[in-house]
């Protein structure tokens, strides 16, 4: 009877939560019909409100997309560069978030002058077009390959390492980690962020008494390196530094 009791309450349990994930998932997309609706309307404060409520509780490429489009409407150029960025970040090969997000940046009066070297340059380019999952995917995947052929060997009493197929195997593994080693060494040069107040000033130290290195302007993007208080420690690729407050600048 104790068992019985205990089935029945896991079995409650389960159904409960299965019925909110359903309610839940209907209730999304009930809202990004309604925030697209205002979009078409030409309604375009009432999409970003719509939107900015989906992800705070499921982020997804198409919802970035699309609050991008409804932020570039408002003319906040800043925060529609953020947005595709993210929308970038999860779908890093869609032609739509890429168009956008060109074109976007292109409308910024002032650029920044890209000045290290062409490997890093080609990195970076290379690897925006993997997320950090894809990479372990294939780096994992090269490795279970290494591991069937290395169980293969063994049961056929060869060789397993030592032998032409298991250098090629081991050449696979270490050629297939790469991306993922360089998408961490990529990550580890700062959190990217992007300007989104119309002009920011970057100062030498974490203080409004500080005096003033720079100014950016909005859409802007810049690395994250540390922060202090409200304030943010900012560096661009042009290698230039500085202070500047957490409030004008969002993490991609």
């Amino acid at each position: 009877m104790k068992y019985f009791l205990k089935f029945g309450l896991y079995l409650m349990c389960l159904m409960w939560l299965s019925s909110h994930l359903v309610f839940s998932a209907v209730d999304v997309s009930q809202q990004f019909s309604r925030a697209n609706q205002f979009y078409r309307d030409g309604k375009f404060d009432e999409a970003v409100q719509g939107y900015e409520e989906i992800v705070k509780s499921k982020p997804t490429a198409e919802v970035y997309y699309n609050l991008g489009n409804a932020y570039f409407k408002t003319k906040k150029i800043g925060f529609a560069i953020l947005n595709y960025e993210r929308a970038r970040s999860l779908k890093p090969r869609d032609s739509d978030v890429l168009a956008n997000l060109a074109y976007a940046n292109r409308l910024i009066e002032y650029k920044i002058e890209d000045k290290r070297n062409w490997y890093f340059k080609k990195k970076s380019e290379l690897l925006s077009f993997l997320t950090l999952l894809e990479c372990w995917g294939i780096a994992l995947s090269a490795y279970f390959v290494f591991i069937l052929g290395f169980l293969v060997s063994l049961l056929m009493r060869k060789e397993p390492l030592f032998g032409r197929a298991g250098a090629l195997g081991l050449a696979l593994v270490i050629f297939c980690s790469f991306p993922l080693l360089l998408k961490y060494g990529e990550i580890g040069i700062g959190e990217r962020g992007i300007v989104t107040e119309n002009q920011i000033e970057v100062r030498y130290g974490p203080t409004k008494s500080d005096r003033i290195a720079f100014r950016l302007v909005e859409g802007l993007e810049l690395f994250i390196k540390d922060k202090k208080d409200d304030w943010y420690r900012i560096e661009l690729r042009d290698g230039r530094s500085g202070w500047t407050s957490a409030s004008q600048v969002e993490m991609i």
